[in-house]
């Protein structure tokens, strides 16, 4: 009985290298890896985003819940995104960080 090697080896050119962008090029892999590559790459980016929001007055057509959730889908971007304390990094309060709030006020 012959013995079948499903082991691959990824090969990877990098192209171009920037602060903020990475060119490379992913060879003789699964898909599922280069996925893999993806999710890690998406997650190790630094983002915010409007996490609680208290609607007063609503005179819309709209729910409060789906004003509050398009709010949360809006792409925020900072400068002192990196020097924010994230949930991950925090030992002592179970991943709950303790997070400034901050109020907005939409009229």
């Amino acid at each position: 009985m012959d013995s079948v090697s499903y082991q691959r080896f990824p090969r990877s050119k990098i192209h171009e290298v920037k602060p903020d962008f990475m060119k490379f090029e992913l060879r003789d892999t699964d898909s599922s890896i280069a996925n893999a590559l993806r999710c890690i790459m998406i997650a190790e980016v630094p983002t915010i985003a409007i996490n609680l929001v208290e609607i007063e007055v609503n005179s819309s057509v709209l729910n409060d819940e789906f004003i509050s959730h398009r709010l949360g889908l809006i792409p925020l971007t900072s400068e002192r995104a990196m020097s924010m304390r994230f949930s991950r990094d925090c030992d002592a309060c179970d991943g709950d960080g303790q997070w400034s709030i901050v109020q907005l006020s939409f009229i």
